[in-house]
């Protein structure tokens, strides 16, 4: 089902950056921060311009059986905007946005991630087949969890050149040979997209317009009223092991256990490959052999390329798989490394009092 969508320019500027409305923000951090631990997901609409793209509104799509944990639900149809349901819904939407003079030009959509937990066939599947709408389509990923621990963790991704590559040489069968040849690794399969927020001019307007807090003092004078920015707050003292550093931990161990689950895949693929190409040459030797004595009794011999005929090479798994991990396993490793940083700089402060 085809999308009903601005007519685009053949020769599109690629992007240098991401403008995002403020709105557009709320609307993205309410939906998935309230639907949390759910993966969920919508469209984003906007346009692109002057190397430039504007996000200027958003829909979420319908709510689906959509998984949690470390975001391996790449099959649920409420995260993949691609998908019959959200096509559908998508359709009807455009169309109602129409009549209200909203801009109907997808340009992406955006999901929420646990624990950065994003890397999955489902995801590049859906920006392959925007692409095929707006070629510089993007997907932003918020990071729930993370943006709890203070701070907004939203990042745009598209896909890489490199990966674009690959993916016309092998027709989008990542083979190990096209992998290899593009110099295609897990480090390369997305790229970040500078992200900014803008705000409306009515949004700007109000926010100039709220006056200062006043703090007011209740009998000690060194303490201020409950509530305000300034009460002191004593958790970033807190020294228990941070949940998430474990949960980060937890789902590092299981992508290993994924990766060397592909690599045994891989690995009977190599075995079945070699069994084969033994049988061929085995074959292939006997046929000479059995050439040299029709020769000799001048009968018509048999071609060696006849060997296809008798034996078919077992099908190479798709290489795609392997990358994804491999980028899963990376993005926890930095995560670890952020949050066992925060930690150590904790311990080594209070070591250094008690020592005092």
């Amino acid at each position: 089902m085809a999308l009903p969508v601005t007519v685009l320019p053949e020769l599109t500027a690629p992007i240098d950056s991401v403008a995002l409305d403020s709105g557009v923000l709320l609307r993205i951090t309410k939906h998935t921060s309230e639907s949390f631990p759910s993966i969920v997901s919508g469209l984003l609409l906007g346009l692109d311009a002057d190397s430039l793209l504007q996000i200027t509104y958003t829909f979420a799509f319908p709510p689906g059986e959509t998984g949690s944990g470390s975001g391996s639900s790449g099959a649920d149809d409420a995260t993949n905007p691609r998908s019959k349901s959200n096509l559908r819904f998508q359709t009807d939407m455009i169309r109602q946005l129409k009549d209200v003079n909203i801009e109907v030009n997808p340009i992406g959509y955006y999901i929420s991630s646990y624990l950065g937990g994003f890397f999955n066939q489902t995801l590049i599947d859906s920006l392959v087949g925007l692409h095929s709408v707006n070629p510089n389509s993007i997907v932003l990923v918020h990071d729930v969890t993370k943006s709890s621990q203070g701070g907004l963790a939203l990042k745009a991704y598209r896909l890489s050149k490199s990966f674009w590559a690959a993916h016309k040489a092998c027709n989008g069968k990542f083979s190990s040979e096209s992998i290899i040849e593009n110099e295609l690794t897990h480090l390369d399969i997305l790229e970040e997209v500078p992200l900014k927020v803008k705000n409306t001019h009515l949004a700007t307007a109000l926010l100039q317009s709220i006056d200062q807090p006043a703090f007011e003092r209740k009998g000690d004078p060194t303490s201020l009223i409950s509530g305000t920015m300034l009460t002191p707050n004593l958790d970033s003292l807190d020294l228990s092991i941070d949940p998430y550093l474990e949960k980060n931990a937890e789902f590092l161990i299981d992508s290993v256990d994924d990766y060397y689950a592909e690599q045994g895949t891989f690995n009977y693929y190599q075995r079945q490959l070699g069994r084969e190409q033994t049988k061929i040459q085995q074959w292939i030797q006997k046929t000479r052999a059995e050439n040299a004595t029709r020769e000799r009794a001048r009968l018509p011999t048999v071609s060696e390329d006849d060997w296809s005929k008798h034996f078919k090479l077992p099908t190479e798994p798709s290489r795609l798989d392997n990358l994804l991990i491999s980028a899963q396993i990376n993005q926890y490793c930095n995560q670890i490394e952020e949050y066992a940083a925060v930690v150590s700089n904790k311990m080594f402060a209070i070591q250094n009092g008690l020592d005092a």
